[in-house]
């Protein structure tokens, strides 16, 4: 039997399935959200972490192990379900105008991951009222470290030189429950469009040019950065409005990070459509084909220890 313009749309699908998956396979490849934030899979709609806190150090086998229990905090993280859905005329399919579909499914894809990656930034800067695992903010000056003290990971200090420098220097000395240092070394400073010019100037540029002004009539003189090469900088749109101003030191290395991104492993990313020209109500009644993007996720918040965020 012959095909006709109504079989298009069926027989379309599988492409753009395949054209969604490839441009999603994509965005995750230099995705934001996975060079900062811990993914953690799961097949549970809401997964307690009660492991969260500090692993002991290794000591001398001599007698038997002392294994450490769980901690005595615990996060949980629920899943959410988050959609995005495009409508398609009918006839942009009839006069074979597939190239315009599949740049709006291509734009799906890069939505989830832009969605995903404005999740983590956005739980960043909501860490300074926002409860971690240790029942404190994430960012906080008095979170218990060793059992005798407490340890400071915020500022109000704008980004500078000094500012910077006392971060990283402070994160380097927070130790694990033992006393002994975490080995936290800060490799990430997350900016927004606002101080990408600032976070530039101070990591990326391999000398600081010393300007002489009114009060200082030394002449300018360049020197090597103590920053440069220590750190990357990574800029988020998501840092606007009332946190253009805020900061981040992270490490980013570490196999937990501050901020955790719980994704379900049973339940991936679906692309589907509504479009069958013989059984779809909306073809029928208005014309038109629905494709769409599905996916169940959430964030919630991972070790104080490896981020130094700044308030102003």
């Amino acid at each position: 039997m012959a095909l006709t313009k109504s079989d298009l749309p069926d027989l379309l699908l599988p492409g753009l399935k395949a054209e969604f998956a490839l441009a999603y396979r994509n965005e995750l490849e230099g995705s934001i959200t996975e060079a900062i934030a811990t993914v953690v899979n799961t097949t549970q709609p809401i997964q307690k972490y009660g492991w969260l806190g500090t692993v002991p150090p290794m000591r001398e086998f001599t007698d038997e192990r002392r294994p450490s229990g769980l901690s005595a905090y615990a996060v949980s993280i629920e899943d959410k379900v988050f959609e995005s859905s495009i409508a398609v005329e009918r006839r942009a399919i009839e006069d074979d105008q597939l190239d315009l579909v599949r740049l709006r499914v291509r734009d799906l894809a890069s939505r989830v991951g832009a969605h995903r990656h404005q999740m983590i930034v956005e739980k960043l800067a909501n860490g300074f009222t926002e409860l971690a695992y240790d029942g404190l903010s994430l960012f906080n000056t008095a979170h218990p470290a060793d059992g005798t003290a407490t340890y400071s990971n915020r500022t109000t200090d704008p980004l500078g030189p000094g500012a910077l420098a006392s971060a990283i220097s402070t994160m380097m000395q927070v130790p694990d429950d033992q006393g002994i240092p975490l080995g936290v070394v800060p490799d990430t400073l997350l900016v927004g469009p606002k101080l990408q010019w600032t976070a530039y100037e101070l990591v990326d540029s391999p000398v600081v040019i010393y300007k002489g002004n009114g009060a200082d009539t030394a002449p300018s003189t360049p020197y090597g950065n103590a920053f440069h090469g220590k750190l990357k900088v990574v800029v988020s749109p998501f840092l606007r409005g009332g946190s253009d101003d805020y900061w981040f030191l992270l490490d980013t290395k570490r196999p937990i990070r501050s901020v955790l991104l719980q994704q379900r492993s049973d339940v991936p990313v679906e692309f589907s459509a509504l479009e069958s020209a013989s059984g779809s109500e909306a073809a029928w009644m208005r014309d038109r084909y629905y494709y769409g993007v599905r996916a169940r996720y959430n964030v919630g918040f991972g070790l104080w220890q490896t981020a130094f965020g700044a308030i102003l």
